[in-house]
């Protein structure tokens, strides 16, 4: 041989032998003569497994460059070439009587796949480390695999359908959500005059975090007007019907477990936001659940219940949606309303905090007369005395 052997393998015919070199070939040879029939090309990386198919007529290697290639075994042609993991391949194996073969990889998974299409069938996912190798049942009831974690698995065949659109499907969710937490994890770069990890730093895109806050405020606007629909169709059929006296209506069980209002109920819901996380929640709302929202604001600022959080929140939607909010006619009488309240309630916050200020600068006066020692030079007090004594001598002579 020309360079090391990594791999070999005899067809099940008994009439080729496959080697894989260091030099990223695959050598082909009679293996009764050990002659030379053909030579592969094509890895970026040396082979370091190979398998042939039951027929004899298909060859599979798993490469180092994360690659997997169907060679055909009578003209040496590349059938494909399939970038099968994510990181390199360590081994390859052929289901005897069909086409369809395994590889597995150092991304710590095992996939299926179709020779004749070239297409991927199946994930098997498990392993909590790199899998060296692979081991197919003849008739492909079960595969094994051992793994870096010092672990062997076995997955076995079941009579369930398999269907590979809901498996691309299911991919590519899991490849969203991948995403959202890579950039969940990745740090952003502080803003001007924020700290490092500092919790009031503003979200710089839609994460995983962000989009479950914007569903769960969705989710309290739905059920808080819900709760008010039916408490206004209440009153008005007891004030249409008295003489009727209507029941009440059976409240919605999270606000019974809560014991709290509809509009206490959002505004938890707001407050268990991460001050990081609340504009960028806020931009999942569509506009009619930020119209809904709108009327909470109004009655927490009239309540005056979290005035800095109700101010956060309403500018943040006046700057977001301005010209769709000014558009809306029925908005006219509720920002006005807003207006009124919100002034009168940040009026009172302020007075509120001048009055503490005061009071804790009258205490930080008390505390500073109290508690402050004097210090004065000995020199200077022995100075003092001296002159004192002879004051008080000086008079005595006098007299």
């Amino acid at each position: 041989m020309s360079d090391d052997v990594l791999a070999v393998k005899c067809s099940p015919d008994s009439r080729l032998l496959a080697v894989a070199l260091l030099d990223t070939t695959v050598k082909v040879f009679y293996a009764d003569t050990l002659k030379f029939f053909l030579s592969l090309y094509g890895h970026k990386l040396p082979v370091v497994s190979l398998d042939i198919s039951s027929d004899s007529t298909l060859l599979v290697t798993g490469s180092a460059d994360k690659s997997v290639k169907l060679w055909g075994l009578d003209f040496g042609d590349c059938h494909r070439s399939i970038l099968a993991h994510q990181e390199p391949v360590t081994a390859v194996r052929f289901v005897w009587g069909t086409h369809y073969f395994f590889s597995a990889g150092k991304d710590k998974l095992v996939q299926q796949w179709n020779g004749d299409n070239f297409q991927r069938i199946q994930r098997l996912e498990g392993c909590h480390g790199d899998v060296w190798a692979l081991a197919v049942a003849k008739h492909g009831n079960f595969i094994v695999a051992s793994s870096q974690d010092r672990s062997i698995r076995i997955w076995e065949k079941t009579e369930e359908p398999l269907f590979i659109e809901e498996e691309r499907e299911r991919e590519l969710e899991e490849m969203y959500d991948r995403g959202l937490e890579e950039s969940l994890d990745r740090p952003e770069p502080a803003a001007d005059g924020a700290e490092e990890g500092d919790e009031t730093q503003r979200a710089g895109k839609a994460t995983m975090e962000t989009l479950k806050a914007g569903e769960r405020i969705m989710e309290a606007l739905d059920i808080a007007d819900e709760e008010r629909r039916k408490w206004a169709a209440f009153e008005d059929q007891k004030r249409r019907m008295p003489q009727l006296n209507p029941a009440p209506p059976d409240s919605n069980p999270i606000l019974q477990f809560e014991r709290i209002t509809a509009e206490a109920y959002v505004l938890r819901t707001v407050e268990r936001v991460r001050a990081a996380d609340l504009e960028d929640a806020l931009l999942v709302l569509p506009f009619t659940h930020v119209l809904s929202l709108m009327t909470y604001v109004d009655h927490w600022a009239c309540r005056e219940w979290n005035t800095a959080l109700t101010c956060r929140v309403l500018f943040f939607m006046l700057k977001t949606h301005q010209n769709q909010i000014v558009a809306t006619r029925s908005m006219r009488a509720q920002l006005a309303s807003i207006r009124t309240h919100l002034r009168a309630g940040v009026r009172a916050q302020r007075d509120h905090v001048g009055y503490n200020l005061a009071a804790l600068q009258s205490l930080r006066a008390d505390w500073e007369a109290n508690a402050t020692a004097e210090f004065f030079d000995e020199k200077d007090i022995q100075g003092i005395l001296d002159a004192q004594l002879k004051k008080r001598k000086f008079t005595g002579l006098k007299a």
